[in-house]
């Protein structure tokens, strides 16, 4: 079993729960639902999202230098510049997608994903939010 398939294993069964958890529970224990679905996801996919784009830099530097000075991000943070590459969270990024190294791409894919599942966690935690007051 791949990491970005535990990855997801581990997303949809918290949202499962907390589901579950909103039909079964009457209204004040409920309303711990977006909290507990919160603290065990968007910070891990957040925390964990920044450590895969700076493994995803050092290999990238190490293996691709040419593509690592093309995407390297020399704004923001004072501790992160010409440090970190823009992998593009949204948008596709070409020469990431046409990696040739397995675990350069894994590791491109893993960013891709956490970057995303952070995203889904944050919108989802404000929908549980809306939810526990209308169920």
């Amino acid at each position: 079993m791949s990491k970005s398939s535990k990855i997801q294993i581990y997303f949809y069964s918290i949202l499962l729960f907390n589901i579950i958890w909103l039909f079964i529970f009457p209204k004040p224990i409920k309303n711990f639902s977006p909290i507990i679905f919160a603290i065990p996801t968007f910070p891990v996919f957040a925390l964990s999202s920044y450590n895969k784009v700076h493994e995803f830099s050092t290999a990238l530097k190490n293996t691709h230098p040419d593509l690592f000075e093309k995407y390297v991000i020399n704004y923001g943070n004072i501790h992160d510049r010409g440090k970190i590459v823009e992998i593009g969270y949204i948008t596709k990024n070409e020469d990431f997608e046409n990696l040739q190294d397995a675990n350069l791409y894994e590791l491109y894919n893993l960013c891709k994903q956490f970057a995303t599942l952070t995203i889904y966690s944050f919108i989802i935690t404000l929908f549980l939010g809306i939810a526990t007051v209308y169920l």
